[in-house]
């Protein structure tokens, strides 16, 4: 299989790269390279195309709304006009549930909307990802390296990197999905209770309270998450949750 994927030097475009490459041709285009999709010539034709390039995050947004706008709406127009016969699976956000909470969420929302216009679409709504190497900043990173400031009472389905790119694999296959589906774990957990001696802060506008993932779609096309971040946090099994039947019937 032939693959475009955008963002592939990103936080997951770089794990989901190297996943792929085992596999499939893979062409990566990432801004960090000066290639940008506002101007990018795109001369080639694939089967397949993963659009993970964007801007993230809630509070840079309140700050920058236009450069949300450009990099995840207008820059995503011109590779669904481009490749109006070709299917895409691009990245969404949980917080496109609530659009009206900050321009990141806004744009998701529009992006979403905007894919609705082409054949062969669909949107994968991340929830909180993390992994060894979290993204500098987030909460995890902060967390990991003893810089946390506050937390809240918010709650928040985290999900681990490589259950992102199993899903991302399971949808590959599956060509028929189409509209918007849930990646997560499923189980929120309180922010609160991963520090339960840091200081809480109350007063948190733009951002959603409580985020959960919906995995009806999901399990019914076989995926189960494998990792657990509060068993992440204290290193047990670095994360994985034990007594997963693997396809042969087999407990590990």
């Amino acid at each position: 299989m032939n693959i475009l994927l955008t963002g592939h030097k990103g936080f997951i475009g770089s794990v989901l790269y190297k996943r792929l490459s085992k596999f499939s041709k893979v062409t990566g285009i990432d801004l960090v390279d000066g290639e940008d999709l506002l101007t990018h010539v795109f001369p080639n034709e694939y089967d397949l195309i993963i659009h993970l390039a964007g801007k993230s995050g809630v509070r840079e947004s309140m700050n920058d709304p236009g450069a949300y706008w450009m990099n995840n709406v207008e820059a995503s127009r011109r590779l669904f006009e481009r490749y109006q016969d070709t299917r895409i699976l691009y990245a969404s956000s949980s917080s496109a549930y609530e659009p009206d909470l900050n321009p990141y969420a806004a744009s998701k929302y529009v992006l979403e909307e905007l894919a609705e216009r082409y054949p062969d679409t669909l949107g994968m709504r991340f929830h909180t990802v993390y992994s060894d190497t979290p993204r500098k900043g987030m909460f995890l990173d902060k967390l990991l390296n003893n810089e946390i400031e506050y937390v809240t009472n918010h709650h928040r389905d985290f999900v681990h990197i490589e259950d992102i790119c199993d899903a991302i694999e399971i949808l590959i296959v599956k060509k028929h999905v189409n509209g918007i589906i849930d990646i997560g774990s499923g189980n929120p957990i309180r922010i609160r209770d991963l520090v339960p001696s840091a200081a809480i802060r109350l007063n948190t506008p733009h951002e959603r309270t409580f985020t959960c993932a919906n995995l009806e779609k999901m399990k019914t096309l076989g995926y189960k998450p494998k990792y657990n971040v509060e068993n992440f946090l204290t290193n047990t099994n670095k994360g994985v949750i034990l007594n997963i039947i693997n396809p042969n019937g087999e407990t590990r």
